[in-house]
C-alpha cells in the first residue's frame, strides 16, 4: 500500500481515535448490565457495603469514560492533543480492568460453592476481555492494558490461594492473555489497514476531484480560446461563421430576420506604419471595448480578420442595424483610440450593412455585406452603407 502523506497520517490517527471513543462510549453504556449481573449473583452471600463499594469503584471509570468520550466526539480535539487524550483513555481502561478484576477478590466466598461462584464471575471477566479484543482494535496499547488489567487481579489472587484448582485457573488466564494478544494484534492490524485504505481512498478522491477541477478549468479555457480572438477577446472568425450558419438556418425555418454589419477601421495600415504594431494592437483592443457597451445581449461581435470586425445581429432588420452602425461611428469619432501618442490622429471606420434575404445563400449574403463595405470606402470612408 502506498505511504500516506503527513496530512493523511494525521487524518488516520483522528479516525482511529474517534472510532475508539465511539466504541468506548458504547461499552460504558453496556457495562452496567455486567455490573448488575454480578450484583445479582452475590447479593445473598456478600455484605452490602462490599457490593456498594465495588459498584461505585466500577461505575466511576465507566462514568468518566462516558462523559469524556461524549465531549471529545462532540468537539473533536486538535491533532496535537490526541496523544494526551489517548493516554487518558489508557488510564481509564486500566482502572476499568482493575475494577472488573477486583470482583473476584470482593466476592470470593467460603465453602464448597466458593469455586463455582468464582468461576461464574471469571467467565464474565473472560467474556469482557475477549470482547475488548475487537472493541479496542483501533488502539492496540489500549486493548493490551485493558486485557492485562482485567486478568491480572484474578491471576494473582488465584496464585495467592495456593490451591491446585486456582493455580490451574491462573495458568489458564496466562494462556488466555497470550492468545488474546495474538488475536488482538491481528485485529488491530486489520483495522489499521482498513482505515489506512479508507484514508488513501479519500485522498485519492480529493486529488481526483482537484485534477478534474483543473481539467475542467483548462477545458473551459480552451473552449474560450477556441471561439475568441486572442488579442481583442472578441469572438473569432470561426465562431462568427458558425453563428451566421445558425442564423441562416433559423431564417430558412422560421423566417427570423438577421442583419450583418461589417466594419473596417480606416487607414489602419498607416497606424502600424507610423506608431508600430504594438500601438496598432492597442487600437484594435480599444476599438473592441468602445463598441461592446452599445450591443444587446444576444448580439455577436467578432474580429473577422486584421482590422475588420463583424456584427451578427439576430432579430434585427437592416434599418435598425444601420442605426447601430451610426451610433458606433459617432462614438468612435468622440473616442481617442490613439491616446498617449504625440501626433493627433482621429480614427474612423467604414460600415457595410446587409439583411438576409429570402432565397439567397449564406455566401451571397456575405458578398453583399462585403460590397456594402467597399462602397462605404469608395464614398470617402467614415460612413455607413446599407445594402
Amino acid at each position: 500500500m502506498d505511504s500516506l502523506s503527513p496530512e493523511d497520517e494525521a487524518e488516520l490517527e483522528r479516525l482511529c481515535f474517534r472510532t475508539l471513543l465511539e466504541r468506548a462510549r458504547l461499552a460504558s453504556m453496556m457495562a452496567p448490565l455486567g455490573t448488575l449481573y454480578i450484583v445479582w449473583l452475590v447479593w445473598e452471600t456478600t455484605p452490602w457495603f462490599w457490593i456498594i463499594g465495588w459498584m461505585l469503584l466500577n461505575s466511576l471509570s465507566d462514568g468518566i469514560t462516558y462523559v469524556l468520550s461524549g465531549r471529545w466526539l462532540k468537539q473533536p480535539l486538535p491533532h496535537a492533543r490526541i496523544p494526551a487524550a489517548l493516554n487518558w483513555q489508557i488510564v481509564l481502561r486500566v482502572l476499568q480492568g482493575l475494577s472488573w478484576g477486583a470482583a473476584i477478590v470482593f466476592f470470593h466466598g467460603e465453602g464448597e460453592t466458593a469455586a463455582i461462584g468464582d468461576m461464574i464471575i471469571l467467565l464474565l471477566l473472560i467474556s469482557i476481555s475477549a470482547v475488548s479484543v475487537t472493541n479496542m482494535a483501533p488502539s492496540f496499547i489500549t486493548m493490551l492494558t485493558f486485557c492485562a488489567s482485567i486478568l491480572i487481579v484474578p491471576f494473582l489472587f488465584f496464585l495467592s490461594l495456593g490451591e491446585s484448582l486456582y493455580i490451574n485457573l491462573a495458568i489458564g488466564l496466562g494462556v488466555l492473555f497470550l492468545v488474546e494478544m495474538q488475536i488482538g494484534w491481528d485485529a488491530y492490524r486489520q483495522f489499521e489497514e482498513g482505515m489506512r485504505q479508507l484514508v488513501q481512498n479519500r485522498s485519492n478522491r480529493r486529488q481526483l476531484e482537484l485534477r478534474n477541477g483543473q481539467l475542467d478549468a483548462l477545458n473551459q479555457t480552451l473552449q474560450v480560446m477556441a471561439v475568441h480572438d486572442q488579442l481583442t477577446g472578441l469572438y473569432n472568425r470561426h465562431f462568427i461563421v458558425e453563428q451566421l450558419e445558425r442564423q441562416y438556418e433559423m431564417f430558412g425555418r422560421y423566417g427570423s430576420v438577421c442583419s450583418i454589419v461589417l466594419i473596417d477601421i480606416d487607414h489602419f495600415k498607416n497606424v502600424n506604419d507610423s506608431f508600430g504594431h504594438g500601438v496598432g494592437d492597442n487600437v484594435l483592443v480599444s476599438f473592441a471595448r468602445c463598441v461592446e457597451p452599445l450591443l444587446r445581449q444576444g448580439d455577436f461581435f467578432g474580429r473577422y480578420g486584421g482590422e475588420e470586425f463583424i456584427l451578427v445581429l439576430p432579430m434585427t432588420d437592416s434599418a435598425a442595424a444601420a442605426q447601430l452602425a451610426e451610433r458606433i461611428r459617432n462614438k468612435l469619432k468622440d473616442s481617442d483610440l490613439l491616446a498617449g501618442q504625440q501626433d493627433a490622429w482621429c480614427l474612423s471606420a467604414s460600415f457595410g450593412v446587409a439583411e438576409i434575404r429570402s432565397g439567397e445563400s449564406l455566401d451571397s449574403w456575405l458578398v453583399r455585406v462585403d460590397q456594402a463595405l467597399y462602397r462605404a470606402k469608395d464614398n470617402g470612408r467614415d460612413c455607413v452603407v446599407e445594402e
